[in-house]
């Protein structure tokens, strides 16, 4: 089916160059446009991946972009802007994926690792959303935009074999919190996911120094996102949700202190 450009959704996606980012982006339905943004040149892989899957469709027409991006340090917005006409798109999705943990053990002693890890988990995806939201027009209004970020098991408890990891996720959590409150009245949802224990480069990472007990496929993970971008979130719009969650039984309480740190049924 063709798509015209009048109608047409775009997900970007952040460290789309590997794991859980990779793997949402090549099993998206094919009526997204995309924007993949990675530290690597992965990401280029990524679309290139993309592109020869789509040529075996009919009549698909989308478009397929990446970006190669330093989320740790101070970029220029206009470089995304570059590569996407945004005022295009009736409807415009944000998965931010990218995310590390403490670079080494005791990390914590230092501030540039707090630096580092609050730079890529929270600081850059709070840029992102504030950037993109002159985007989210009257013409949105009536059409609901997602806004998904990846918290972890991080913010629902401590990790004190990554306690800079389990910090910067807490601060997402609470973030996405207090924004679902403003973007709500915009008709923009945005929430926060815990995808459990994925085998990534990370989750490696992770098992070196610390056991991981509860896993999740990447699959089921993937299977997740398509499911929230084709529902509406409003039931859970500021919750942190685990990917098994019933989400039918997630029930929007309309007191202004619904706002639990741990995810809540």
């Amino acid at each position: 089916m063709k798509y015209s450009r009048s109608n047409k959704e775009i997900i970007v996606i952040t460290g789309a160059g590997q794991g859980i980012g990779k793997e949402i982006a090549k099993n998206l339905d094919h009526k997204y446009d995309v924007l993949l943004i990675s530290k690597s040149l992965n990401c280029k892989k990524t679309s290139e991946e993309i592109l020869k899957k789509d040529l075996k469709l009919v009549n698909c027409s989308r478009i397929i972009k990446y970006l190669k991006l330093d989320l740790e340090k101070n970029f220029d917005f206009t470089k995304i802007e570059k590569k996407i006409n945004f005022k295009e798109y009736h409807k415009i999705h944000l998965i931010l994926c990218a995310g590390i943990v403490d670079q080494y053990r005791e990390g914590y002693k230092y501030t540039s690792n707090w630096k580092k890890v609050f730079n890529i988990n929270l600081f850059s995806n709070i840029y992102l959303i504030n950037s993109f939201l002159k985007f989210y027009n009257k013409k949105q209004k009536q059409k609901q935009n997602k806004i998904i970020v990846f918290s972890g098991g991080g913010a629902a408890s401590s990790f004190k074999k990554f306690p800079i990891y389990s910090a910067s996720k807490t601060a997402l959590v609470r973030t996405v919190e207090n924004y679902s409150e403003i973007l709500s009245k915009r008709n923009i949802s945005i929430f926060a996911i815990a995808p459990g224990a994925v085998k990534t480069k990370m989750l490696l990472k992770v098992q070196k120094i610390a056991k991981v007990q509860t896993k999740s496929k990447v699959e089921d993970v993937v299977k997740f996102i398509n499911k929230c971008l084709q529902i509406n979130t409003n039931s859970f719009n500021g919750k942190l949700v685990h990917i098994k969650d019933d989400l039918s039984k997630i029930s929007k309480n309309k007191n202004k202190n619904y706002l639990k740190l741990r995810r809540i049924q």
